[in-house]
């Protein structure tokens, strides 16, 4: 044909036909050429569902709507001496265990200090919970005053034991004495108990300072103790900001 040009046959490179690629073959790059994979979805913290488009930030963690009303509601509902006396009724509750806790382990003849930082422990986090997780000043001074109840609890029977024998002592020394004349009276067993009882409640709140000041191990545990119970109880911060629209990837 005219216009053509004729190149010799020895001048055009011979071609070797391309195989089919198998079906476990390693896909090439040109495959993913232009895919790139979708960003994860934003999810709430409250629910963990996905974020269509609104959202809040709560302490700059992604809020959605529904969550937002609902913490707004929480916050604002609900009365104050209500919770004040559910966080004392758990508090009160978890000194009792702390207590029994730290007489069981004074009852083997070793007094650990890490059982009283234990009865701080439960007593803040009791107390934290019943109040609805607000924390703050007047909760703070619950719970360390039911943590310091809770160690003097813990002392109690150490101190009514001593007490007892002074009581059993003091009733032999009177018994002694009387002996010349012709009718001696048994001691009052009941009656020696309940004084001891008596003073045992009357001296167990100063017990942890008295223990402490011959001690200084075990002030340094019931100090920690109170700090754990007071460090529980810090007021709830919440910087609620918003709302924000998600911005939408655009779809290529």
């Amino acid at each position: 044909m005219a216009g053509l040009i004729a190149f010799p046959a020895d001048i055009l490179p011979m071609t070797q036909p391309v195989p089919p690629r198998s079906a476990d073959a390693a896909p090439l790059p040109s495959d993913r050429a232009g895919l790139t994979e979708a960003p994860p979805a934003t999810k709430c913290t409250g629910c963990e569902c996905a974020i269509q488009s609104v959202y809040y930030e709560l302490n700059q963690r992604p809020l959605c709507p529904a969550c937002r009303e609902e913490l707004g509601e929480a916050m604002k509902g609900g009365s104050k001496s209500s919770r004040f006396l559910t966080a004392t009724m758990s508090g009160f509750g978890a000194a009792i265990v702390g207590a029994l806790i730290y007489c069981g382990v004074g009852l083997t003849g070793i007094r650990i200090g890490f059982s009283a930082i234990l009865s701080g422990w439960l007593v803040g986090t009791a107390v934290f919970m019943g109040s609805d997780s607000r924390g703050g000043r007047g909760y703070h001074a619950l719970a360390v005053v039911l943590t310091y109840l809770s160690v003097s609890a813990s002392l109690s029977p150490e101190l009514f034991k001593a007490l007892k024998e002074r009581e059993d002592f003091k009733a032999f020394h009177a018994a002694s004495h009387s002996l010349g004349s012709s009718q001696v009276e048994p001691p009052d067993v009941v009656a020696q108990a309940f004084v001891a009882a008596v003073k045992t409640a009357g001296l167990a709140p100063v017990m942890p300072v008295a223990m402490g000041v011959d001690q200084p191990l075990s002030a340094l545990s019931y100090g920690v103790a109170l700090f754990v119970a007071w460090f529980r109880n810090r007021k709830a911060k919440l910087n609620i900001a918003g709302p924000f629209k998600r911005l939408e990837t655009p779809a290529e």
